[in-house]
């Protein structure tokens, strides 16, 4: 196809190209409903395949860091991120939570999400404790309404993860708790399939995406051949 091909030799990227196609594409399929053309030239299966980028989990140091920056929150800025940070929850779906979407169950602190995106709808645990402690006592604090419990938008919180990265330099987006929260347990042992309910994730490619910059220590599985010096028995 002429137009993709200089659509490549500008450089442009192949989710850039991809988009500006299926837009021609569109307009081309009304153009064809009103009977302004006889076909649409626009030939199927042209898209380019795109790389997902992988995403690198905070560091052990980045996440002190940043959790050192919450504590200096006003009390809903920073419960709200405790909770991504603990939960793995997108934050659309922690700016949403109501005073009763939020449970304590056992003495453990629950979250219910609905309406999520992909229908991904669920009932989860507050992993972190601290996270937990956190957000439930700032529930306690609240009256009970209806209302979004954090009074915060995403695109507030969004950009208070914005101010973080301009303060600190660190690569920050709140989307990056949750690549983060599931790396982390994974290199804890927990299962996958565990980690995809806990996002929400309709399949295991996705899981896998998001666990992929998870640092996994195979030294207990590795067997030696040869005896490290200092062991051996005279």
């Amino acid at each position: 196809m002429g137009f993709q091909r200089e659509l490549l030799r500008q450089e442009l990227s192949h989710r850039t190209i991809n988009g500006v196609i299926s837009t021609v594409c569109v307009y081309y399929k009304w153009a064809e409903l009103e009977g302004l053309i006889d076909r649409n030239p626009v030939p199927e299966g042209v898209h380019l395949q795109t790389e997902i980028p992988k995403v690198t989990r905070l560091s052990d140091d980045d996440l002190t860091n940043f959790l050192s920056w919450v504590n200096t929150l006003q009390d809903n800025v920073r419960a709200a991120f405790m909770l991504m940070y603990g939960s793995g929850a997108r934050v659309g779906e922690v700016s949403k939570l109501t005073y009763g979407d939020i449970q304590l169950r056992h003495a453990k602190v629950y979250i219910n999400i609905t309406e999520a995106k992909w229908g991904s709808d669920r009932c989860i645990p507050v992993i972190d404790q601290e996270s937990a402690r956190i957000v439930w006592q700032y529930r306690e604090s609240c009256e009970v309404s209806n209302r979004p419990l954090f009074r915060v938008s995403r695109r507030t919180l969004q950009t208070y993860a914005t101010q973080y990265h301009d303060l600190t330099g660190i690569e920050f987006h709140c989307h990056l708790l949750r690549h983060t929260f599931a790396a982390r347990l994974l290199e804890q042992g927990v299962p996958i399939t565990t980690i995809q309910f806990l996002l929400g994730h309709k399949n295991l490619n996705m899981t896998a995406h998001y666990t992929q910059s998870a640092v996994i220590d195979v030294s207990q599985i590795t067997p030696s051949i040869f005896q490290e010096r200092g062991t051996q028995h005279e």
